[in-house]
Formats: C-alpha cells, sequence, structure tokens
C-alpha cells in the first residue's frame, strides 16, 4: 500500500494503537467513491441545467426523464434507492425525539465542536482550495444545519424525505469537486491521498454521529441507551447514504468513536487551512443566527471561542490560534443550567410547556436553515474556485 506522504508519521503511531483499523482508513485515503465518480464522469459533458434535470429525475423517481439519462446515472439511483437490509424505519422515532429535545445543545455542539474539529484534519484542505467555506462560510453553515435538522425530522430519510435527498446531493457534489480536484494542480495526490476520500467521509460521519452524543453530553443532554442507538442509527444509515463504504461504516456508538479516534491519530499536524477553517466556523455562527450588531457579535464570538476552547482542549485550542481564554467550570454551568431548565419546564402545565423550550428550539433551527425559496438545487458545482456572483 501506498501511504500519501502526509499520513505516515500519524499512521505509524495509529498502528501502535489498532494496527487492523490503522490500516483499514490508509487504505481508503487512496479512494473515492466509484459510484457516485462513475455518475459525475457520465454526465460531464452536458451543460449545468441538464446535469442537474438528470440528477432530479433520479431524485424523484422520474422514469420518464430518467431514460434520457447516462446508464451510471440510473445505475447509481438504483444503488441507493433500496434501504439496507439492517436499516429500520421504526427505529429512528426515538432518536428524532431526542434530538429535538436538546435540539439547541446539539447546534452548539455541532458548530463549535464537530464541525471544527472536523476540519483539523486533511479534509480542511479540500475545502480552504475550493474557497466556498472561506468566502461563504454563513451559507455553508447553514447548509450543514439544514441536513442536520432534515435527516432528524421524522420521515427525512424516506425515500423521497429532504433528509435523504440531501444526504444523497452532498455526495454528488463531494463526487464532483474531487473530479474538479484531481485535475487541479494545487492538489497533490502524492502528500494527500485521493481529495475528499472515502476515509474522511467516514471520519465525518463517526464525528457527526459518536462525538456528536459525547459533545452534546457535555454540555448538558442526557439521552438513554434506546435514543443513543437511534440516533446512530439515524447517521449510520445517513453515511451510508453519502457514500460510506461497508469496511468503516459503524455499526454502534462505540465503533464510530473508534473509527474517529484512530482515523483521527492518521491524520496529519494541523495546517495553516486548517486553522482558517477552525475560525471560519466560529466567526460565521453570530451571522447564521442573524446578528449582525458588532458589539452583540462580538461578545457572541468571544463565547463561542470560549465553549469552543472548553470542547476542544487548551491544546487543540491554541494550535487553531484561538484566543485565550479561561474555560474552568464553563461545561459544569452549562450542564447546571440545562437542568434548572428542565425542572422548571416540568413544572409547567401542559399548556405552558408546549410553548416551552423544545418549540422554541425547533423554530429557531427552521429560521437559520432556510436557504433559498425554491427548494433543494441540483446544480452541480460547475467550476473549482466558485464565482463568488453566483449560487
Amino acid at each position: 500500500m501506498q501511504i500519501p506522504t502526509a499520513y505516515q508519521p500519524g499512521y505509524e503511531e495509529a498502528r501502535t494503537s489498532d494496527p487492523e483499523l490503522a490500516d483499514k482508513y490508509i487504505e481508503h485515503t487512496l479512494i473515492g467513491d466509484p459510484a457516485a465518480d462513475a455518475l459525475v464522469n457520465a454526465i460531464a459533458a452536458a451543460g449545468q441545467e441538464q446535469q442537474a434535470e438528470f440528477i432530479r429525475a433520479g431524485m424523484d423517481e422520474d422514469e420518464a426523464a430518467l431514460r434520457a439519462a447516462p446508464q451510471e446515472v440510473r445505475e447509481f439511483f438504483a444503488g441507493v434507492g433500496t434501504p439496507p437490509a439492517w436499516f429500520d424505519p421504526q427505529v429512528v422515532y426515538a432518536g428524532c425525539r431526542k434530538f429535538h429535545a436538546y435540539s439547541d445543545l446539539f447546534l452548539t455542539a455541532f458548530v463549535t465542536d464537530i464541525i471544527v474539529r472536523g476540519f483539523t484534519t486533511l479534509i480542511s484542505q479540500s475545502f480552504f482550495t475550493t474557497g466556498r467555506l472561506t468566502d461563504r462560510g454563513v451559507r455553508r453553515l447553514r447548509q450543514n444545519i439544514r441536513h442536520l435538522l432534515e435527516i432528524m425530522l421524522p420521515g427525512g430519510l424516506e425515500r423521497h424525505g429532504e433528509g435523504w435527498k440531501l444526504s444523497v446531493r452532498l455526495r454528488l457534489v463531494h463526487a464532483r469537486v474531487r473530479q474538479q480536484l484531481l485535475v487541479s494542480e494545487e492538489w497533490d495526490q502524492e502528500a494527500h491521498g485521493m481529495p475528499l476520500s472515502a476515509a474522511h467521509i467516514a471520519l465525518a460521519s463517526c464525528n457527526f454521529s459518536g462525538m456528536m452524543l459525547w459533545a452534546a453530553g457535555r454540555i448538558g443532554a442526557r439521552l438513554n441507551d434506546e435514543e443513543r442507538d437511534s440516533f446512530m442509527q439515524i447517521w449510520r444509515y445517513a453515511a451510508w447514504l453519502m457514500g460510506v463504504p461497508d469496511a468503516l461504516l459503524f455499526h454502534n456508538e462505540a465503533e464510530a468513536c473508534e473509527t474517529f479516534r484512530v482515523g483521527y491519530m492518521c491524520e496529519p499536524l494541523f495546517s495553516v487551512e486548517a486553522v482558517a477553517m477552525a475560525n471560519s466556523v466560529i466567526n460565521s455562527a453570530p451571522l447564521v443566527i442573524g446578528i449582525e450588531d458588532r458589539d452583540e457579535r462580538k461578545a457572541l464570538l468571544s463565547y463561542g471561542y470560549r465553549l469552543s476552547r472548553a470542547l476542544l482542549g487548551d491544546e487543540v485550542a491554541d494550535q487553531l490560534m484561538f484566543p485565550k481564554s479561561r474555560t474552568t467550570g464553563a461545561l459544569v454551568y452549562l450542564r447546571l443550567r440545562r437542568r434548572i431548565q428542565e425542572i422548571i419546564d416540568a413544572l409547567r402545565v401542559p399548556r405552558q410547556r408546549a410553548k416551552g423550550l423544545r418549540t422554541q428550539n425547533f423554530m429557531t433551527m427552521l429560521d437559520i436553515s432556510v436557504l433559498d425559496e425554491e427548494g433543494i438545487s441540483y446544480r452541480l458545482p460547475d467550476e473549482l474556485h466558485g464565482d463568488p456572483s453566483r449560487w
């Protein structure tokens, strides 16, 4: 196996901990997504609107329109159209309910820990090169939140659900960007392996699932075993839809966290791209929730950096060049505050409770995840570096 040079030091360390998983992870840094890559290569010669129409036809199971599409398009959607035997649509409801009970905490963990931690890996190289996060951080963060919200809605992962469509759309966008990076002089395949590799998509899915449960728990979310298992099954299916191969597809929370631990060890030391991407996420957060006043934004930024430092730890935060701040007691305070709020909510009469924190949190997530009035666009990026004047 030819190991990308950037991964070699971390890979040697990871092998001392779990050699089998380390080998598997590095093997997949050389692999993309054969089915999705075949689709985007097959439609590459068509115009952007025609490409979008082929994808829309597959998403909507429009048989008449699909007959005009290349065979690779039909094969791809036939492959993702039937859920794997292990996925039980009834299992997701416990996880959905608990996510919405704690959606403010999950969202806080998502922005200040999960996305930031994800960008400390080499996946930041792919996103930084395209410029789509540093130039359009607010929109990108809204897209991530929208995807999270849609897969956590009951029915969202059914065949025609928005969560299903957004997961598959994300997979195809990754395939197009991978295609563009491979022919770009800006990508060093010998050093970095395959752009948006199978290993990175798997690592992201473990981060968004097992690691998110861990991070949300640190600031007050409380889930029992059934709810945790349900949450993990939601993300396992979403990961399958996004192209994570069976070899790296987790079965449960413990397996997801272990895969993330070993994969993260394989990743190289933080790059300047990682620093830029992590800070871009934190700086975008106040604008995502609609705070434009300079003083309010400054105060929220300070709080965001402090909370992120508390969740990530001083060593990681220092490497990301986050502002220095004291974090002693920050997580304990958040857990205590949430517990007090739960006690207050429990004492309310049912009619008042219905107007309480859960409803408020859901409406907030809905507001901050609104993108375009016309709905999901299936147009794929036509250039590696997006034109700032066009979405």
